[in-house]
């Protein structure tokens, strides 16, 4: 049956990282949800929309919302190009086409059950620039700007009106409605969200367990007390189960009989849904453990080679210890010698008595030429330095990149064969939920057409034919005139029954009197 979602949330520069409006895009268009997409104003291919967005987000102001999120869940009634038109129609009456937007319909694979849009609004005028819809404004904002005064309402409204109506036109009766449950008057427990972390860990890994945290005040919330050791999925199904328990006790005939064929399926499903899912947790072991495999062959290869590498650094760096003491010593002693020849007596007063100052520059010149020749030896000992260590580098790099490259290409092949396994079984298992989601069909064709005979049997009960109305009519007068002749009766006062036979022989005998009085005729009477 079509349920009611519609979710609104916003990017901004203050509130999220750089980049997240542009990654927000490339999750919604990934390549295995399958999506169909569609956009206005807004490059259609998920890199360069992505690329755009990032465009967009870099010239706002610093504290602006750069996106708008809408999550819809679409009714299942419909088929995938009814839902594509109804994504388009309500992108387009929302926004009046002076925005850009871009959608994305996820109802393939896991999504299959349960068929949603992403929906991606960019509040910029195409034109000017300026804000539309103005979704974060205060009430008072939007008010004074002639726009509905809460935002969330007006696009939940929105979002009533346009797939009731695309329900309507398709000639389906299932409807949905914004309101709460309490609102609707319906006797049913509301259902709780199940995030996407906590649906991939059941999934796709292992049951997850409740942990005692705290929050950002401090408490510590007690999680395992409160799930009573439940996952939010198994809370799910209680509370659906409930809802189906107080369904089948409903008075109503088609109720119970809906509740009663939705909890023989959920059933089926749930059983077929255990056992896919323990195989994907299996696939999924088997494929963390080939992964941890070849990483710790990786480690193991990272961890010789930094080990044999150091060593070999060092014992270069011992070669050339000798050779750079040397040449350090001689640097030093050749410095000194020439700091001890100009500071004597005689070569100072000549620098001093010198007008010129020639002499003074000579000595400058001897030490200078000394600096660079000994920044020339410097550079020829590190030279060789340099080419030993890349000779060491080349000599690791042959050593242990055709090991490397082994293990690459093994676990490439470990991996592959073992992916393939995976879609075989992932195959197999779409198999299996496509044939359950047939039955499902089935049965639930078998159930409306036993639905429909019901009522038209219910109404024929109500309503009769026009014949059997005028048979019960004729019924109904003649009972009636029964009923009143009987009351009648009932009503008269009681004769004493001697005198009322004596009455009745003496209205006989004046009646056989006057037969034969007008049997003798005229004569007889002269």
């Amino acid at each position: 049956m079509a349920i009611y979602s519609c979710n609104l949330a916003s990017v901004g520069r203050t509130t999220h990282a750089a980049g997240t409006a542009g990654a927000h895009l490339g999750y919604i268009a990934r390549e295995d949800a399958k999506p169909v997409l569609d956009a206005h104003a807004i490059p259609l291919d998920p890199v360069q929309a992505r690329t755009w967005m990032d465009r967009q987000e870099a010239a706002d102001r610093k504290n602006a919302r750069v996106l708008d999120k809408v999550r819809i869940a679409l009714p299942r009634e419909l088929s995938k190009e009814e839902r594509l038109a109804l994504a388009r129609e309500f992108c387009g009456g929302l926004t009046g086409g002076r925005v850009p937007w871009m959608f994305a319909i996820h109802q393939e694979g896991k999504d299959a059950h349960n068929p949603h849009a992403h929906i991606v609004i960019r509040d910029r005028d195409i034109e000017t620039g300026k804000r539309v819809l103005r979704l974060s404004d205060s009430a008072r904002d939007r008010e004074a700007a002639g726009l509905e005064p809460k935002a969330v309402d007006w696009i939940r409204a929105r979002w009533e009106h346009h797939a009731n109506t695309a329900l309507e036109r398709a000639g389906h009766d299932a409807r949905i409605d914004r309101r709460t449950l309490e609102a609707q008057g319906i006797e049913r427990d509301p259902t709780i969200h199940i995030g996407p972390r906590a649906q991939h860990i059941d999934s796709f890994v292992q049951r997850p367990s409740s942990k005692a945290r705290t929050d950002g005040r401090g408490r510590v919330i007690d999680y395992p007390a409160i799930d009573q050791g439940r996952t939010r999925r198994e809370r799910q199904a209680e509370i659906i189960d409930l809802n189906l328990e107080r369904d089948a006790r409903s008075t109503d005939i088609e109720t119970r009989a809906r509740a009663k064929f939705e909890r023989a399926q959920r059933q089926l499903d749930a059983r077929l849904e255990a056992q896919l899912t323990e195989q994907l947790r299996r696939r999924t072991g088997e494929e963390r453990k080939v992964r941890a495999f070849y990483r710790g062959q990786q480690n193991e290869l990272r961890l010789q080679r930094r080990d044999e590498y150091q060593a070999a650094i060092a014992k270069q760096r011992e070669a050339l210890a000798p050779r750079t003491t040397a040449l350090r010593s001689r640097q030093g002693e050749e410095r000194e010698s020439l700091r001890q020849r100009q500071g004597q007596f005689w070569n100072r007063v000549a620098a001093v008595i010198d007008f010129t100052g020639s002499t003074r520059r000579r000595q400058e010149d001897v030490r200078k030429a000394l600096s660079v020749a000994h920044k020339d030896e410097r550079s020829i000992l590190a030279e060789d330095a340099r080419r030993s260590w890349m000779a060491l580098k080349a000599a690791m790099e042959a050593r242990y990149a055709p090991r490397e490259e082994r293990r690459a290409s093994d676990q490439l092949r470990a991996m592959t064969a073992l992916k393939e396994m995976h879609a075989r079984a992932e195959a197999m298992a779409d198999a299996k939920r496509q044939l359950r989601e047939t039955e499902r069909e089935q049965e639930r064709q078998r159930l409306e057409r036993a639905v429909a005979a019901a009522k038209a049997l219910e109404a024929r009960t109500r309503q009769p034919d026009p014949p059997a109305r005028r048979v019960e009519s004729s019924l109904d007068a003649q009972r009636g005139q029964a009923r009143q002749s009987f009351t009648q009766a009932a009503a008269a006062p009681q004769v004493d029954p001697d005198a009322e036979r004596a009455r009745r022989l003496a209205e006989i005998k004046q009646r056989l009197a006057q037969n034969r009085q007008q049997d003798r005729g005229p004569s007889h009477e002269r």
